[in-house]
């Protein structure tokens, strides 16, 4: 797989976490795109070397769940 292909694997994936969350949760998908953004779960999506962007969106998703569960227990 070249960059450009991983890269666009990336933004797909991000795009389906997305999506799928604001059908969930009746929010805007852009509110949802700039928290997810900032998240851990973001960089370790678009980081190649985590290999996190080889899951499905629903795995993904799960992962920024368990984040934010995280965030606010504080």
């Amino acid at each position: 797989m070249t960059d450009a292909q991983r890269e666009f694997t990336m933004e797909i994936l991000a795009t389906m976490v997305i999506e799928d969350r604001a059908k969930k949760t009746g929010r805007k998908q852009m509110e949802i795109l700039k928290e997810f953004r900032k998240s851990q779960t973001f960089g370790m999506l678009f980081d190649p070397d985590f290999e996190l962007w080889m899951n499905g969106p629903d795995y993904i998703s799960d992962e920024y769940d368990m984040e934010i569960e995280r965030m606010v227990k504080g």
